[in-house]
């Protein structure tokens, strides 16, 4: 099977479907906002933890007041917009396909005339829609609010942080997707996805910046498409990544999101070959 071939079920040149798909899937979400009400507090919560967890390591740090490179309102804003910009990203793509297949719904999504990857897709955006205009905003408002949080380096900053937040999107759902067909040959995934969920959280330097990470680990991160998750994109915001070097982070981000839909199209295609249908 040719790489062309494999492809050939995502390449549509029919875009009104996959509208179909993120106008549903943006008035799904529309339907239950106030559940995202209870998920503003939560995001303050996780950024108020570590703003003091970090105030206090700073309180303790040697004199110049910097901790591996990164001042305390850097890493204050490091933390604020990591997290803002997971509240636009998130998705539950591998869950959502996990249920589909362990209930037998994915075999309707077998007999759509439309590609299941692009729908997908286009049902992710349309989700990050809702995310930006409901949860990322009312969110960054008040945590810019409330904490030292530093604006974008520059105006071209700005501009390259929002095209690295879109191509965070669409590597976060291929990596869930990948996740998500392996209910195919496992069924149930919870474990898979907690490990996914942990790695992430870890790996992509929303926790803690990934060159604060011993050596080794950081040379495994490299390898790995997390840090083009996370990292980099919170990299451009505080002017880290400049010139040459913010260009090459939005390569590697462009090229994860390639390869990665390249893979969910291999796999697709050869786990619905081998499918088992429960329930129905």
């Amino acid at each position: 099977m040719t790489l062309a071939g494999a492809l050939r079920p995502f390449e549509t040149p029919r875009i009104g479907p996959y509208l179909g798909f993120f106008s549903g899937t943006f008035q799904k979400m529309l339907a239950y906002r106030l559940r995202y009400f209870t998920g503003w507090i939560s995001y303050l919560v996780y950024v108020t933890t570590y703003y003091y967890l970090w105030r206090a390591a700073y309180a303790a740090a040697p004199a110049g007041g910097e901790i591996r490179g990164f001042t305390l309102d850097e890493m204050v804003t490091w933390i604020a917009v990591g997290w803002c910009a997971r509240s636009f990203y998130f998705n539950n793509v591998d869950r959502e396909l996990g249920e589909l297949v362990q209930n037998g719904q994915i075999a309707l999504a077998l007999s759509r005339p439309v590609s299941f990857q692009g729908s997908i897709v286009a049902s992710a955006l349309g989700e990050a829609l809702f995310r930006l205009l409901f949860f990322n905003l009312p969110i960054s408002a008040v945590v810019f609010l409330l904490f030292p949080v530093q604006g974008p380096a520059s105006v071209l900053h700005a501009a390259a942080f929002a095209l690295s937040l879109l191509l965070a999107l669409l590597i976060l759902v291929h990596v869930n997707f990948l996740v998500g067909m392996c209910a195919f040959p496992l069924k149930n995934i919870d474990g898979v996805m907690r490990a996914k969920h942990y790695m992430l959280e870890l790996l992509s330097g929303l926790l803690i910046p990934v060159s604060m990470f011993p050596p080794s680990l950081q040379e495994v991160s490299r390898f790995l498409p997390f840090q083009a998750i996370s990292s980099i994109s919170t990299s451009i915001w505080l002017g880290r990544l400049s010139g040459a070097d913010l260009w090459r982070g939005l390569g590697v981000q462009a090229a994860w999101a390639a390869g990665l839909a390249a893979a969910c199209a291999l796999v697709w295609r050869r786990a619905t070959r081998r499918l088992t249908v429960q329930g129905g």
